[in-house]
């Protein structure tokens, strides 16, 4: 009997401890407040360093692919300690690498700490829906909560950090947080054993995934969603002192987004256990288009509270994907699956920000958004979540 109450008390636990190690994971969403004291120490240019935001996304797009096949192989306790000396080595590398040379930090940093989110985010949230089957929107919420918190714990710990040890500090200081915090965390990271039941002729492997069409609705789903804040995200802060907010105020604006992205991660994932998630997705995608269309002419306060709106649907959008792809293709390969998926983000944002720089710039950007969020509803009202049609082979 006491085994029977400790077990669902064990798996929310799992969930909490996801929720702290992500904490530390979403570099992508909180770059923009490190840029401009990386471009003083290490002599970058503006357009360099904001790149380091593309390459990192990149990395994690393809990182999710080779981590979610290892955690499937392997469990998710080994993954979860790869991705935290991944994540902690990114920093510590970033701390000591020298001035003036873009690429060398591309390599030390961007990579290692772009691999290290995607071995931890699918490790963490495989595991999570593994421990919690029958709220699995509700648990990938409270792990996420943690990856939308990282915008605002990451800035905390910046605006204190650099202010005492300088920008270079500041990194060795998150390389240690995250050595301990998240290889601590890692040892419940252990899957509960999958019964012969659980083993459906329904999941499917990843090589009939690329053949279904679910799957290429779904990918071209999270591609076009990629722009709506990855266009912005690197240079926010300048964006919201160029639209008259005051200097000492947009520092924050990162966390405030944050906050935000905290929240739909949490509200979204939760909302779709009852509304569904091709129904959320629908309705998240076109209130994030709507917003889009506001923030492309917001001034002063509307930026900070513009941006805050926009990733609170981007985010609790993408939140929904771990569930979305466990219940389109099964639990057995959640993990490589929903890493063949993320590639879509890997796509949109290598692709976007150069082609929207190339063709017109910062105004472009905006309606480039929009659009994509229109061509995003669209791919994911295509997505077939009736059991035959999705596992109807092209």
């Amino acid at each position: 009997m006491k085994q029977t109450k400790d077990k669902p008390a064990k798996n929310w636990l799992v969930a909490i401890t996801g929720c702290v190690m992500l904490l530390f994971s979403g570099v992508p969403s909180a770059w923009g407040i490190f840029r401009k004291e990386v471009c003083e120490q290490y002599s970058f240019t503006e357009e360099s360093s904001a790149f380091v935001l593309n390459v990192t996304v990149a990395a994690f797009g393809i990182g999710c692919v080779i981590g979610g096949y290892l955690q499937d192989k392997k469990g998710s306790f080994l993954v979860s300690i790869m991705g935290s000396i991944l994540l902690s080595s990114g920093f510590g590398i970033a701390a000591i690498l020298p001035e003036n040379n873009i690429w060398l930090f591309y390599l030390g940093f961007c990579i290692p700490a772009g691999l290290g989110c995607a071995f931890l985010y699918p490790a963490v949230m495989s595991c999570i829906q593994k421990c919690n089957p029958n709220h699995k929107g509700f648990a990938t919420g409270i792990a996420g909560l943690g990856f939308g918190l990282s915008g605002l714990v990451l800035t905390v710990i910046k605006l204190f950090t650099v202010k005492l040890w300088g920008v270079r500090g500041s990194f060795l200081f998150l390389a240690a947080s995250i050595a301990i915090l998240c290889t601590a965390g890692s040892f419940l990271m252990k899957c509960p054993p999958m019964k012969d039941s659980h083993a459906k002729k329904e999941d499917v492997t990843p090589r009939q995934l690329i053949k279904t069409k679910a799957y290429w609705w779904l990918t071209f789903a999270v591609f076009f969603t990629a722009p709506a804040v990855l266009l912005f995200s690197p240079k926010i802060v300048e964006m919201a002192q160029e639209r008259n907010l005051a200097p000492e105020i947009a520092v924050w604006i990162v966390a405030f987004g944050g906050a935000l992205n905290a929240a739909g991660r949490l509200l979204l994932p939760a909302l779709s256990d009852k509304w569904g998630r091709k129904p959320t997705a629908i309705g998240g995608i076109l209130l994030l288009g709507l917003v889009s269309v506001g923030f492309a002419f917001a001034q002063s306060w509307l930026v900070f509270l513009g941006y805050g709106v926009l990733c609170f649907f981007y985010s609790g959008v993408s939140a929904l994907l771990p569930s979305f792809c466990t219940d389109l293709f099964g639990t057995r390969w959640a993990g490589a699956n929903y890493g063949l998926v993320a590639l879509g983000m890997t796509a949109g944002s290598l692709l976007f920000p150069p082609l929207v720089g190339a063709l017109g710039g910062k105004t472009l950007a905006h309606w480039v958004a929009v659009l994509c969020c229109g061509l995003a509803a669209f791919c994911y009202f295509r997505v077939p979540m009736n059991q035959q049609k999705n596992q109807h082979f092209l």
